[in-house]
């Protein structure tokens, strides 16, 4: 019988939903909602409206000058 190791890592999902990427930002949801727009980082899937983290670490890098 094999052996079950703990795996501890966790691992930050690409693309958040609304809520998920409201608290990500920390913004309220409507200004979550216009910030996705305006960097365009929407993307869709079905009926999903899913919200890319690296367009949106870009967009905060350009801001802050870090590379």
């Amino acid at each position: 019988m094999r052996k079950r190791t703990a795996n501890n890592e966790t691992v930050q999902p690409r693309f958040l939903n609304l809520n998920e990427f409201a608290v990500y930002t920390g913004l309220g949801k409507n200004s979550a909602m216009k910030l996705g727009r305006d960097i365009n980082c929407i993307m869709r899937v079905g009926g999903r409206v899913l919200y890319d983290t690296r367009k949106a670490d870009q967009y905060f890098n350009s801001l802050t000058g870090v590379n």
